[in-house]
């Protein structure tokens, strides 16, 4: 049955472990009075008897011992769903992550403003949303100290185990540190729980992945994992354009940007800070020692990527981030597409490194004239397309994508990488203000979607 919005109370008038509905709620779930039933929230379940209440249609009040059992923290406006004898309150969504800092104004330092915009834009749905790391679970109890953000401030409150958990990991380094991977797997073998967008993506696995599947194999630039020297050589002949990325990489980090002179040797483009450098090789066999030590070691964790020659905008590249959720209906849609054009002399298109976000509208009007509403819906469908054939290789659950895309010289649509956290600076542009609020609040939609409460 669909979920009903109810007002769920805790009160002390309750003696014993019940539960009072109102008689239209008895009358709509056919629940007799002294009924025995299964009432849950998040992962906990108790049976308890069920008795009317006088209050007004939607209203539910709980004991307080039976809200202790429950793990249920406060009273409040929820989602309620009832069948085979379980009355189901929630959905309770739980966000892991790490980084908890001790301060109660800002738990997760300055991620926290993070958090509590996902909570914010997810609040008229209804849901209890909290944060936690995994210091937080106790296992035994089956309970967690997680916090909790409601009226402009943080709170720490004892939460069952959630229906849903979207991990939310800050990078790498946290992730391993923090065993933020053995967490989940005790999770779902302890309860169950459904985990969407687990883990970073490695750049080598996705390409796999993708240029398997005839649907998205079109989009894919030709990609090798620690090339031997022939092969990059043999890129190099073909490309002119070649791009070396460490496989686990993010940020824009340790990429170099290769091309070939005709009379000169190779160019070798890169970022350091925030400042980009160019050096000069007469061969790629002195490129890679360069850069990478005798014989190459260090370049095992890389990749080779074929350059793509992108529309230009003032000189400078210019890719897309596309964002996409899923939503309640559990189908993949573009929520955003942020135009990214790379700083002067810059690798990649990053703000850091002196890239800039500029209105969609405007640079496809301006690039493609009249045929720039077409272009831009084939953008949107391969995009699509890509998170589909995703999702499908690696049978995972993935509410949401940050595609980095790109439209070469001749209208060809690429995919270059694709992230499982994405970040979220293209939200601060003034013209995707409303995108980012649609953005965070698909988190909350996708995760009523997997935790059966639509």
């Amino acid at each position: 049955m669909n979920p009903i919005i109810c007002q769920v109370s805790i009160t002390s008038h309750l003696q014993s472990p019940l539960i009072a509905l109102s008689r239209s709620l008895m009358e709509q779930f056919r629940i007799s009075k002294g009924q025995t039933i299964k009432v849950g929230f998040g992962k906990k379940s108790v049976e308890t008897r069920v008795i009317p209440n006088k209050s007004p249609d939607g209203k539910i009040n709980v004991s307080r011992s039976l809200a202790q059992s429950l793990s249920l923290p406060f009273s409040g406006k929820l989602l309620v769903t009832f069948q085979d004898r379980r009355l189901r309150i929630g959905p309770v969504i739980g966000i892991l992550t790490t980084g908890f800092t001790g301060n109660d104004s800002k738990p997760f330092g300055t991620r926290s403003r993070l958090f509590s915009y996902f909570t914010s834009a997810g609040s008229a749905l209804y849901p209890c949303m909290y944060v936690f790391t995994p210091n937080m679970i106790d296992w035994q109890r089956k309970v967690i100290q997680g916090w909790h953000y409601q009226n402009s401030s943080w709170s720490k409150k004892t939460f069952p185990f959630p229906d849903v958990i979207h991990e939310r990991s800050p990078n790498r380094k946290a992730e391993t540190l923090y065993s933020i991977g053995s967490t989940v797997n005790r999770l779902r073998k302890a309860a169950q729980i459904p985990i969407f967008n687990q883990g970073f993506f490695n750049k080598w696995t996705i390409h796999q992945h993708l240029s398997s599947h005839p649907k998205a194999n079109p989009y894919i630039p030709e990609t090798v994992l620690a090339p031997s020297l022939s092969t990059l050589q043999r890129m190099m002949d073909q490309y002119s354009m070649v791009y070396l990325k460490p496989a686990r990489g993010s940020l824009g980090l340790g990429i170099f940007k290769v091309t070939r002179h005709p009379q000169k040797g190779y160019n070798c483009r890169f970022n350091q800070g925030k400042k980009s450098f160019v050096h000069r090789f007469p061969s790629l066999s002195k490129l890679i020692t360069h850069f990478f030590g005798r014989g190459g070691g260090r370049f095992q964790g890389y990749l080779a990527q074929q350059g793509i020659h992108l529309i230009k905008v003032k000189d400078n590249p210019v890719d897309f981030r596309v964002h996409l959720h899923k939503d309640y209906t559990g189908k993949w849609k573009v929520v955003a597409v942020g135009s990214k054009a790379a700083g002067s002399g810059s690798v990649t298109t990053h703000m850091r490194t002196g890239g800039s976000v500029i209105p969609t509208e405007d640079l496809f009007r301006v690039t493609f004239g009249d045929d720039s509403q077409r272009i831009k819906n084939q953008l949107e469908k391969a995009s699509i397309t890509i998170a589909e054939s995703l999702e499908k290789q690696l049978q995972e659950p993935l509410g949401e994508l940050g595609l980095d895309m790109g439209i070469d010289q001749n209208r060809k649509i690429w995919m270059f990488e694709s992230n499982s956290k994405p970040g979220r600076h293209i939200f601060l542009h003034p013209s995707l203000k409303d995108a980012g609020r649609k953005s965070a609040r698909c988190i909350t939609e996708y995760s009523l979607k997997l935790a059966e409460f639509i």
